[in-house]
């Protein structure tokens, strides 16, 4: 019966692929991506996307080979793009694996980490591992940050690590609640030395202090790869779990006093093959956050037993407890091949979230080694569409990305190239289109996109969440690091099914606090911000009346102390009216608003606050 069903749910989910007719076109050359030389090796360089220059289009930063001049590819609009990093200031010609678009210092304009190392040269680079730090002005441009604490002095030289260390990955995420985005630094090494992790605090925008002798007390040198941040327990402390290659993986659990404890044995999160990409998310959409890892899938010749990508089902939803459970080969995502980057992304903005890889290691017996594409059968199984979607390239890559390139409501995807013979072209990344938009039946769609007010503006670890169609839900984590080498931009993507309206957004704030917005329509993209304004004060601060409720044109105000300010916020949190008064009783002009429900905020002359909710008919 579990065999025949299953068959049945592998051709249902064929069907919906054709239905929709959805293909993935490679646009790279279209694109504007120009040819430069790729990393050479095993490991590669990885892609970094935000939206930097904040046009509401998606840039992003992919790192180069030494001698040559790192790329930053910004989006002039409808999926085109034009390299800038050398005219806007980012001048480094390091080998960079990886970076991170982060507000380091708070000022709401994204600046940019770079980190590379100097695997497999010889011990004229003394120190092997290099990372920088560029601080972008109100010109656009990028200008080197000297001393700004993000340095790794000797720890990493040629005495304490070996040839084969390198840069695991990278990821930022506040881990104790000042609202300053804090840096974590992960390593490989091949012999296990001197490969601990780092940890850099920020000091309030000023810089950054090394702490990870405070953070790690007891870490092992380990392989680690790509970490990924999230609260795990939902203790209000930021969390985070690494893949790690050759051994267990790692859970550490933020103890909130800049201390991490790992606990991933206690939680069924320990697995131990060759784990190297890593993705987030919620893919049963029961309220918890699951993890998706690659492998290299094959019988391990030293113990005999299989290895294989791993699926991490978080039970947090059922038990009230952190535990996981190890669910990839009855969902059909165990086997592929030799994987590398990976995100969970809902392909076909059906509602369910899918999971694509990118494969392949140029030795023999490992080719040809497609990428994969898993669409999700309504969190019960996953089926293989790579070769239906036309996701399934013999490319040599690293990390691997999804985002609304053109924002057409579909998410695309991006590699980032390792080189390899002539396959490559020296493209640095490749851009695979998704065209479920232009499809008969393309699916609705919702782009959140939280910003706070404050230093942690783009409110990396914050989590969105969305009700629609008489109770079906979402949940997307803003992070910043991500599947290998790599950084999705801080947004919410959702597919929607067919259905035009979102009946709740709720957006839990990296502080601990919540905003809720309802009856939103759908395909679009929004800007959610943390004004608390949808938050309506019960108590009398100060005596008011409002009338008449609901309104056409006129809101008379009243009260028994001065009114100063009224200001007028719609459901997304942005402010649409205000007025400064100074007077008992104002009648409030609403007659520019469009009809619906508004928030109306009044203060008045001791600076007490009430907000009332009012109705524009």
């Amino acid at each position: 019966m579990r065999l025949i069903s299953k068959y049945l749910l592998i051709a249902f989910s064929l069907f919906i692929i054709d239905t929709n007719a959805q293909v993935f076109a490679d646009v790279t050359s279209s694109a504007g991506i120009d040819a430069v030389e790729t990393m050479s090796g095993t490991f590669g360089s990885g892609a970094s996307i935000a939206d930097f220059d904040n046009d509401g289009d998606l840039d992003f930063f992919v790192g180069t080979e030494f001698g040559l001049n790192n790329r930053i590819y910004e989006n002039i609009g409808n999926g085109q793009f034009q390299e800038v990093a050398t005219s806007l200031g980012v001048t480094s010609t390091f080998r960079n694996r990886t970076a991170l678009w982060v507000d380091f210092n708070g000022d709401t304009l994204l600046d940019l980490i770079i980190v590379g190392d100097c695997r497999d040269i010889d011990a004229s680079c003394v120190n092997r591992a290099d990372i920088k730090l560029y601080k972008q002005l109100t010109s656009g441009n990028f200008e080197i940050v000297e001393n700004s604490g993000l340095d790794f002095g000797t720890k990493y030289n040629v005495a304490n690590v070996t040839k084969d260390f390198l840069v695991g990955g990278i990821s930022a995420a506040d881990i104790n609640n000042d609202n300053w985005l804090d840096i974590l630094v992960t390593f490989w090494d091949r012999n296990q030395i001197g490969a601990e992790m780092t940890m850099f605090l920020n000091n309030a925008g000023q810089g950054f202090t090394d702490i990870s002798s405070t953070s790690f007390p007891n870490q092992n040198s380990v392989s680690r790869f790509q970490p990924i941040f999230n609260d795990f327990d939902n203790d209000g402390f930021i969390d985070f779990y690494i893949s790690i290659d050759f051994t267990e993986n790692e859970l550490w659990r933020n103890l909130g006093n800049n201390q991490f404890e790992e606990i991933a044995n206690d939680v069924g999160a320990d697995n131990a093959f060759n784990e190297m990409g890593l993705t987030i998310g919620d893919y049963d959409n029961d309220g918890d956050f699951d993890l998706y890892a690659t492998n290299i899938s094959r019988i391990d010749p030293g113990d005999g037993n299989m290895r294989h990508n791993i699926l991490l089902k978080n039970n947090f939803s059922q038990t009230n407890n952190l535990g996981f459970e190890e669910v990839s080969e009855s969902l059909g995502v165990d086997s592929s091949a030799w994987d590398w980057g990976t995100t969970f992304f809902d392909a076909n903005n059906d509602g369910w979230l899918d999971i694509a890889s990118t494969n392949g290691y140029d030795i023999e017996g490992w080719l040809p080694d497609q990428s994969k594409l898993w669409l999700n059968v309504e969190g019960l199984l996953f089926s293989d569409i790579s070769e239906a979607s036309n996701f399934d390239d013999l490319q040599y890559a690293a990390t691997l990305l999804a985002f609304d390139m053109d924002r057409d409501g579909d998410l695309d995807l991006l590699q980032s190239m390792k080189v390899r013979s002539t396959l490559n072209a020296d493209l640095p990344v490749r851009l695979y289109e998704n065209d479920i938009s232009e499809s008969t039946n393309p699916n609705n769609y919702l782009v959140v996109k939280p910003r706070m007010n404050g230093t942690n503006h783009y409110a990396i670890g914050a989590v969105v969440k969305i009700i629609y169609d008489n109770g079906k839900t979402g949940m997307r984590l803003i992070t910043a690091g991500t599947s290998f080498y790599g950084q999705e931009p801080a947004e919410a993507f959702f597919g929607l099914s067919d259905n035009n309206t979102i009946d709740e957004i709720r957006v839990e704030w990296p502080d601990n606090t919540v905003t809720v917005v309802t009856d939103v329509i759908a395909n679009q993209v929004i800007t959610i911000t943390n004004d608390n304004v949808l938050d309506v004060n019960n108590t009398e601060l100060i005596q008011l009346k409002t009338y008449p409720n609901p309104a056409s044109d006129v809101v008379t105000v009243e009260g028994n102390s001065i009114i100063k300010l009224i200001e007028v916020y719609n459901l997304l949190g942005q402010k649409v009216l205000f007025q400064n008064t100074d007077s008992i009783k104002i009648k409030f002009n609403i007659s520019s608003l469009s009809k619906g429900s508004y928030f109306l905020k009044v203060k008045d002359i001791n600076s007490n606050l009430q907000t009332f909710k009012i109705l524009k008919k």
